[in-house]
This record gives C-alpha cells, structure tokens and sequence, in this order.
C-alpha cells in the first residue's frame, strides 16, 4: 500500500512539472520597525470584562516582540498558564485592517494561523485572578509580510466555573485594531 501511495505521488508531481508554471508570488519580509500601540479592548464592551492591551509591537530581521497585559474585572478566575501547549498568544496577518475581514473569516472558519509567540516573560499565571494584571513581552521567530495588517491573538483565558453574564467559558481574543506593516 505505501508504494501505492509513493507511486502516485511520484505520477502526480512528475505530472505538475509538466504543466505550464505559475509565478509564486512571495511576500517581500517587512522592514526592522517600532511601533507604540497603546491599544486597550475588552470583552465584553460593558460590565465585568476581561481587558487586553498591546502596547508596543517590535518587528526584526528574523522576529517579533509585542509588549501585552490582560486584566481581569470580573469577579471570576479564568485558568490562563495551566495548558501552555493550547497557547494561541501571538500574531495574526491579514490583507487588510479591516475589522469586517476579522469577522468575516471568523464566521466563515477562514482564520489565519497565528504565529505562536515562542516566548512569553514572564510566564502567564496558572490562575488569572479577579482583579489580576499579567504583564507580558510576547517574542517570536521569522518574518512578517511587508504590507500586511497585524492583530494580536490572546487565549485561551477558560472561566473557572460559570462565566461572567454575556461571556463565553472560553475566550480567544484578537484584537479589533490592527497595524500595517
């Protein structure tokens, strides 16, 4: 059966190397760049919230910094560092900053990947108490698209219990503002 599979493999690609090619458009790396941010969002708009903030975004040859917090005004726990292989804090790259696109994609499924931080310091609380603060710088590898518009991924923060009135028991959080590289 796995030389079935090779063999096809083998007839498909020697098949395409036929074809006509078509270009690959490969997105140029974005320029080293500093951004202050000082966007501040909550979820929900109203009540007891859990509010992100990104404060500055560092692009370099090769990586990412983007300096976060996340508080929490609500009267609940949310479990933040007990699953770090869930992770998904990092960044999003879309074709514009459109926040139709946002929650277009997200409806229709469509997201983007997001590029994982590798690094967070400090280390996220296992619990995010009611009332807490963390504080982050989120670092990453590779390049960025130049000309592309980027949002920054939080989550998952998992309510401790029942959630806050008109939250989710799970939050995934990007950001509403984005920036153009």
């Amino acid at each position: 059966m796995r030389r079935t599979v090779l063999l096809a493999v083998v007839l498909l690609t020697g098949c395409a190397a036929t074809a006509d090619p078509k270009p690959v458009s490969v997105p140029r790396a974005a320029e080293p760049q500093h951004a202050e941010l000082g966007w501040r969002e909550s979820y929900p708009g109203t009540g007891e919230r859990l509010r992100f903030a990104v404060d500055s975004l560092e692009v370099r040859t090769g990586g990412w910094s983007v300096e976060i917090a996340v508080t929490n005004d609500t009267r609940s726990s949310f479990e933040l560092g007990l699953h770090p292989a869930r992770f998904s804090f990092g960044l999003m790259l879309f074709e514009t900053g459109s926040l139709a696109e946002l929650d277009e994609a997200n409806r229709a499924g469509g997201l983007p990947a997001v590029r994982l931080a590798d690094t967070l310091k400090p280390a996220p609380p296992a619990v995010l108490a009611a009332g807490a603060t963390w504080h982050a710088t989120l670092t990453g590898r590779g390049s960025l698209a130049d000309g592309s518009w980027v949002r920054v991924s939080f989550g998952p923060l998992v309510a401790i219990g029942e959630p806050p009135k008109d939250m989710q028991p799970v939050v995934y959080w990007i950001t509403d503002r984005s920036h153009r590289l």
